[in-house]
């Protein structure tokens, strides 16, 4: 069975409002409520940066360094490995950041990522199923970089060529040879990418629908797919981009590859930002939550922290008292967030704080 990771300790200095100081989370559910804009989701913010080394509001690290300060810094020590391990990141004003782990700088930020794991829900994140495919692909692209030191390099190239070609795209008089001359790093690369991605879509497909039965308590069957633009294979991406260049220098970009990729959701056939109620598309996006966190605890072989930010005014009152049935049998720790704690439907294993100002207390 796998180990559940828990941070015992998380420290705070100049980040957002929060106040320097050491907060010591219970090793199940946490409980933050408190008032809007007191710091609940800062709180949240600062354990999921430390495992993502993004922000899910995308802000840039600067802007979540408080005005006060001259850097940032968060650190946290993790238990769920035979010895404790330290986790340090240092965010400067000026820009760029400082990483640590066990008190050594990583090798590489795959390293540092596959170290530590977080799945996180936010209001945002109903975006999964009613926005664009960008956000879908990266929600699979993070799930993947927290297991798959392959796919992160092969992402992190396939990126850089594409952003190359598309510049030269972009000039007055395109050289085509300079094009092509990318095209086989992006077939190599992104056949990689395309080849991940479809992998785990099939792992997750089932975990998915057994959480959505869960959560919704309705019959209908969701369905996760990978349409890719092009087959995930090296000659097919060759030749997709040689017999597009032409329309390629017309649009001023790269049409073709796995920067393209849809992964399609869908109701019973039906496409799922078409289908049902906000409810029943927050049971998806909890659903997609409880299956990554499945996904990577089979992977890393750690139950991942999880980080739930103001979900109970997410759904209604008998989804919520499904999702939390549910959570009480995954394991872990769980961090709420909530600004009316007896819509959290708890009784057990449960810790809660308050946040005041930036200020994390008992209550």
């Amino acid at each position: 069975m796998a180990e559940p990771l828990r941070i015992v300790s998380l420290k705070t200095r100049g980040f957002r409002n929060l106040a320097d100081a050491e907060f010591e989370p219970g090793p199940r559910f946490n409980v933050i409520s408190g008032d809007n804009a007191e710091g609940k989701s800062n709180l949240l913010e600062a354990v999921d940066y430390l495992a993502s080394l993004r922000s899910f509001r995308a802000a840039l690290p600067k802007d979540m360094i408080r005005r006060d300060a001259a850097e940032a810094e968060i650190s946290g020590i993790v238990h769920g490995e035979s010895v404790p391990r330290r986790f340090l990141l240092r965010l400067r004003r000026e820009g760029g950041r400082d990483l640590q782990v066990d008190g050594k700088r990583p090798r590489t930020r795959a390293q540092y990522l596959i170290a530590i794991q977080t799945v996180l829900f936010h209001p945002g994140d109903l975006e999964l199923v009613v926005g664009d495919k960008e956000r879908r692909r990266a929600f699979i692209d993070r799930i993947l970089e927290h297991f798959d030191a392959t796919y992160v390099s092969s992402l992190a190239v396939y990126e850089r060529a594409l952003r190359s070609r598309n510049s030269l795209l972009r000039a007055e008089s395109p050289n085509r040879r300079a094009l092509a001359a990318y095209h086989e790093l992006l077939a190599s690369s992104g056949a990689i990418v395309g080849q991940s991605r479809a992998r785990l879509i099939g792992e997750l497909a089932p975990l998915a629908l057994d959480a959505f039965h869960a959560i919704s308590g309705e019959p209908g069957t969701l369905d996760i797919r990978y349409e890719p633009r092009v087959t995930p294979e090296v000659p097919a991406i060759m030749a997709a981009l040689e017999a597009s260049i032409d329309k390629d220098i017309a649009r001023g970009f790269t049409a073709e590859g796995p920067h393209a990729d849809e992964i399609a959701l869908s109701i019973d056939g039906v496409a799922a930002k078409r289908y049902g109620s906000q409810g029943q598309h927050r049971a998806i996006v909890l659903a997609l939550k409880v299956a990554e966190l499945h996904q990577l605890s089979r992977r890393v072989g750690r139950v991942p922290m999880l980080l739930l930010d103001d979900v109970s005014s997410e759904l209604d009152r008998t989804r919520n008292r499904r999702f939390f049935a549910l959570l009480a049998e995954l394991g872990g720790q769980v961090f709420l967030t909530t600004t009316q704690p007896e819509l959290i439907l708890l009784d057990r294993d449960r810790t809660d704080f308050v946040v005041r100002s930036g200020v994390i207390g008992t209550r």
